[in-house]
């Protein structure tokens, strides 16, 4: 009997608890997530009563932890007017809270590409973005509406310092692979992001130097000038800028003021030296200009340089003219009298003929320079025991002291027969400017 009541009971017991009404939907945190905000907040477009009051129902069925009935009303919604963007970001939230961060992705990229300041659906998607470790799209979607929201503006930045890291990462790896429309892509959202930062205008110089663009170059350059007036490598570059576009005063003056900065830096000193030779070619007629261009030097050209680069050549007075029958009337008679009478260059005796259109050597410029600087006394260790007879007679002398002196690297660069360039003459004069002044 006592078993037969305990049965009954229990019974009972069960009847009761199958006919309870479940306990409702646990709240949800809203004041802790910056994603749960009223859909229709910074909604530009307008929007019918009745779809405004029965989104924010499902609103407040989502804040209740009803997820089922927010999603209900959501996909109602959108079912009924698809151009309803509040139900897409109401749809969002319920993916997010069930932990569908790349589902609420998806249903945002349309709405916020569509209406970029639309403050519900950035935040919704700047969460979904951190829930996935994309701090990009997280940072871009924070930042769209920071200044419409403090949340928003609190979280882009919380996040800028690793975004731009990020952003930066990816530019110099796109630059190191030579994938220069990638790295321009990258640039572009690090100049609207951080117009300023440092490291957005070191890419932009980086990006400019890679494509060759001087005037983008410049202007960079420019502007990290301005914030940092003393550092050396935007000094120096922007002063070969200035060379290569014929500001030959202004870059010299950049040069100056380095090598009175830096006086032991001999790197320094040179392109001071290059800059002050390459202004005086400026200054040189252009005719002379030209033959820096040329493929191979003649033997008149050489005499040209010779002239116009050496005051000691123009000044000479021409006693005795030598006599060379093929020069008579050449348009380079005077260069080539004044050349020959110095003893830089030789007329063949037996035939009186000086060969002015004859490809000039390197042995003979070597020679000639090497001439010049013997005669001119300069105390130096390379020249000692060197006679300008004995250059004249001897190539491999000419070639063993030209490396000795520094007009050659090594002794195996003279190559004593071959032709010479102009830019390749022009450069030994140089080298000889150097040794003068040292």
């Amino acid at each position: 009997m006592a078993h037969a009541l305990s049965v009954v009971a229990l019974s009972f017991a069960l009847a009761c608890a199958s006919s309870a009404p479940l306990p409702p939907p646990a709240p949800l945190p809203a004041a802790g997530e910056i994603f749960l905000v009223d859909p229709m907040e910074g909604y530009p477009l307008t929007a019918a009563e009745d779809l405004s009051e029965r989104l924010r129902w499902g609103f407040r069925e989502l804040l209740a932890g009803d997820l089922e009935g927010a999603a209900a009303v959501a996909e109602a919604l959108r079912g009924r007017d698809p151009g309803f963007h509040p139900a897409s970001v109401l749809a969002a939230q319920v993916a997010l809270v069930e932990k569908r961060a790349a589902e609420a992705q998806h249903l945002l990229e349309r709405v916020v590409d569509e209406l970029p300041g639309y403050v519900a659906a950035q935040l919704v998607l700047g969460h979904a973005a951190e829930i996935r470790g994309e701090v990009l799209a997280a940072f871009d979607a924070y930042r769209a509406v920071a200044a419409a929201h403090p949340a928003a503006a609190e979280r882009a930045a919380e996040l800028r310092p690793r975004a731009l890291d990020v952003l930066a990462n990816r530019f110099d790896d796109a630059l190191a692979r030579g994938r220069l429309e990638d790295a321009a892509a990258a640039l572009a959202r690090l100049e609207a992001w951080a117009p300023e930062d440092r490291r957005t205008l070191e890419s932009a110089w980086r990006l400019a130097a890679a494509r060759g663009d001087r005037a983008a170059e410049r202007s960079v350059l420019e502007r990290l000038a301005s914030r940092e007036p003393e550092r050396r490598e935007v000094l120096e570059r922007l002063a070969e800028l200035d060379l290569e576009e014929g500001r030959f005063q202004l870059g010299i003056a950049r040069l100056e003021a380095l090598v009175e900065r830096y006086p032991a830096d001999r790197e320094l000193a040179g392109l001071l030296e290059r800059a002050k030779f390459l202004w005086r070619l400026e200054n040189l007629p252009p005719a002379v200009r030209q033959l820096a261009d040329a493929p191979q030097l003649s033997r008149a050209e050489l005499a040209t340089l010779l002239y116009w680069l050496v005051p000691e050549v123009r000044v000479v007075t021409v006693d005795n003219p030598p006599i060379a029958t093929d020069i008579i009337d050449h348009p380079r008679h005077d260069e080539i009298v004044r050349v020959v009478s110095l003893g830089l260059l030789e007329v063949d005796e037996t035939v009186h003929r000086f060969a002015p259109d004859r490809p000039v050597t390197r042995a003979q410029v070597l020679a000639a320079l090497l001439t010049l600087l013997v005669r001119s006394g300069e105390p130096l260790a390379c020249l000692e025991g060197v006679r300008d007879l004995d250059l004249r007679s001897s190539r491999s002398l000419t070639c063993r002291t030209a490396a000795r002196c520094g007009l050659l690297e090594e002794e195996g660069d003279c190559l004593p027969a071959a032709p010479v360039s102009g830019a390749e003459a022009l450069e030994l004069f140089r080298a000889l400017d150097h040794l003068s002044a040292s």
